[in-house]
């Protein structure tokens, strides 16, 4: 459990960082949900899931950011098997 000190530090960054003055409400909500569908968080993807209605995003708004979690996913996979592949090649190199 953080102290509280820091508890409110990260509440003001949070805070901040969601209700920023640079992005639309709705793009900024698109883009924390893609965050938490990136790093797994269920806990943040229910909260912001929750959050969809008041900004009126659809359901395929979500799919088109689901879609773009998938594909980054993808190919940070495809990455990471191309370096393991090259290391293990250059292991074999005298």
């Amino acid at each position: 459990m953080l102290p509280e000190q820091q508890q409110k530090a990260f509440g003001d960054f949070y805070d901040v960082v969601r209700h920023n003055e640079i992005l639309e409400p709705k793009t900024t909500l698109l883009l924390h949900l893609g965050a938490a569908m990136a790093l797994g968080c269920s806990p943040c993807m229910e909260y912001y899931l929750g959050q969809v209605e008041k900004e009126g995003i659809t359901t395929e708004e979500i799919g088109a950011v689901q879609a773009v979690v998938m594909a980054v996913s993808a190919g940070k996979v495809n990455a990471q098997l191309r370096e393991v592949e090259r290391c293990m090649r250059d292991k074999r190199m005298p």
